[in-house]
Formats: C-alpha cells, structure tokens, sequence
C-alpha cells in the first residue's frame, strides 16, 4: 500500500532506540527522509548507517532534550537539511528514576515533567513555523497506556504522559485551523529500551537475575492482555506512518490505544 508520504521530510524525537528507531525505520521504508534525534551514541551512528545502506534517507542529529536552546538549533537543522519539515514526531521521554509514590523525590518529578511534557512543547513550537508552510503538516505524539491505566509504580511517569495527551488535544484544537494535524498514540507494553530497563529495576529490587526478572516480567504482563502477547515496536510505527499520510487528513485530537485489547476503559 503506498501511503503518499515519498519525499515527505520527517523529524522523530528520541529515534535511535526502540519504538524510535521502528519508527525512523518504517518512515524511511515509506520514502520519507527522516532526521532524528538523540543523545549522541553509537547506537545513533549504527541505526543512521543501516537505514542509509538500505536506501534509506536519514541523518541522525545529537540533542540534549533538556536544553531548550540546543533543541531549537537542532530543530532547525533538521529543516536546512532537506528544505523544510512536513512530520514531527514527538517520541522522546521516559521514566527517569524507577519507583513507587513514597520512593520519588521533588526532582523525579520536576525531571519526569521536563523529560515528557517539555520536551514535547520544545520540539513542537520550535517546528511550528516549518510546518505552517508544509502542505501536509503532521504531529504525532507517542503517549502511554499509563496516561489512562497507571500501574503500581512510575507515577510521575505516568501523570505526564497523561500531560502529553491532553497537550497534544489542546494543540489539535488551537492548530485546526492551519490544518496542522496533532495526534496522540498511547502504547501498551512493548518490547523496547524503556521494557528492558524496568526488567533491570525488578531484578535489582527483588535480587533476581535479569534473565528470571525478564522470564517473571513477561509472563506477568502477557497473562493482563488479552491477546496474551507484549507488543513490538513496530506495532505502534505503522500506525504513525498511517497518521502521516494524506489518508489520515481528517484525523486530528484523536488519542490511539494500541495495547493488545490491554485498556479496561477508555476516558
């Protein structure tokens, strides 16, 4: 199926791991020359080599998503590289520190909140202005299951993804009438680098090894979806390549769970 998007310049956040990376893969397969960003690693020289030695177009561009003057000037980079910007894709966050309620400090929060929410809202005003003159204008959000159904740890994780959601509403509704396009995608658990270190918390927690952390993790977590299977990331990067096709031009503020029929309720 072509979705129309060859040619398409994309800028994903957070794009040299896990559901990232699929998504700079699935973006690229489509024809789209994708930027990314990242902290500056091998991993994001390694993933920029293989989609380029597929026939890819991609460039990988170190960020500290934390200084907002360092992601307006990658931002802009981003555009100068190819002539303009049609697609962000706002996936970068995570937990930071992994705990319960009485566990967090101040500055897990303050750092979750920076980490999830802000960097949503630096990345977005700061490709603004390039996609105002886009004639396709796409923003996607990669949310969390956890923004609707909070578990038992993570809840300063958990109550800014639920943030991101309602932001990315907010900007659907204040951008409608540029026919700037903002959409929220809410995961359930996918196999990804964010999985692996909530593997790694367990196993420290309960002095297990990580393979047996990884084994219990697993079977506790498939046993809660009813199609008793945790996700890849891949399931969540075709569902953005859809949202940033023509396709999909009468689709914005629209929150997609994609859980594996996981969400007992949707809010």
């Amino acid at each position: 199926m072509d979705l129309q998007i060859k040619g398409r310049i994309a800028l994903v956040t957070g794009g040299s791991r896990g559901i990232g990376a699929a998504i700079v893969r699935q973006l690229a397969q489509e024809g789209v020359k994708v930027i990314f960003c990242a902290r500056a690693s091998a991993t994001m020289t390694e993933l920029e080599s293989e989609v380029c030695a597929g026939g890819g177009t991609c460039l990988g561009i170190p960020v500290d998503v934390f200084d907002s003057a360092a992601v307006l000037a990658a931002v802009d980079k981003a555009a100068a590289t190819w002539g303009g910007l049609d697609i962000l894709v706002n996936n970068v966050g995570g937990a930071g520190r992994f705990g319960g309620f009485e566990d967090l400090k101040d500055e897990d929060w303050i750092k979750a909140y920076e980490f999830n929410v802000l960097s949503m809202v630096r990345f977005t005003r700061a490709a603004l202005p390039y996609l105002r003159e886009s004639t396709l204008k796409r923003v996607i959000n990669i949310s969390s299951i956890s923004a609707h159904q909070p578990g038992q740890h993570n809840p300063h994780y958990c109550v800014t993804k639920a943030a991101t959601v309602n932001l990315g509403k907010h900007l659907a509704n204040m951008l409608a009438k540029e026919k700037i396009l903002v959409n929220t995608i809410c995961p359930g658990p996918v196999h990804s680098e964010s999985w692996e270190n909530n593997i790694r918390q367990v196993a420290d927690k309960q002095l297990i090894s990580i393979d047996e952390a990884r084994n219990m993790v697993e079977v506790e977590e498939s046993s809660k979806i009813p199609l008793n299977a945790i996700g890849e990331a891949e399931h969540i990067s075709s569902i953005v390549a859809l949202l940033a096709s023509p396709g999909s031009s009468w689709t914005t503020g629209s929150c997609f769970h994609l859980n594996g029929g996981k969400l007992a309720a949707a809010f």
